[in-house]
């Protein structure tokens, strides 16, 4: 077998095991980005509920619909990262945009939900009943 022979085996031997590593830390990367995510509403809809004395009094509302009234009641900076965008939200109605808010009809308590972009299955969930934190 000659040397260019042997080296296209091998590299495509190390492409063919390195595309799974890859992935995985790609999906990796993804969960840290929603991770961090949800901890920044989180922590805006904690203060939100201190200030108003409930959460948003909405029962659902998409992410970008959320992010929106933490925005202009002063509880969130700017627009957080969009993970499933790469970008800031930009809160136009047409970025991509899997998460999703919840709360009961009295807004005592919420919801937050990070979706799979493709599957629909919740990837992360925090809420202030059962899914306290991300740990």
């Amino acid at each position: 077998m000659s040397a260019l022979k042997r080296t296209l085996i091998v590299g495509l031997i190390a492409v063919g095991l390195g595309w799974p590593l890859k992935a995985k830390i790609e999906q990796k990367r993804h969960d840290a980005e929603l991770r961090d995510l949800l901890l920044v509403v989180q922590d805006a809809l904690q203060r939100f509920h201190v200030d108003q004395e409930k959460y948003i009094p909405r029962t659902e509302l998409k992410g970008a619909e959320m992010i929106n009234v933490l925005l202009d009641f002063g509880f969130l900076d700017g627009p957080p990262y969009n993970p499933w965008t790469g970008e800031a939200y930009v809160l136009d109605g047409e970025e991509l945009d899997f998460l999703r808010y919840a709360s009961d009809p009295n807004f005592e308590t919420y919801a937050l939900k990070a979706m799979d972009a493709e599957t629909g299955v919740v990837r992360l969930e925090i809420d202030s009943v059962e899914h306290l934190s991300l740990e």
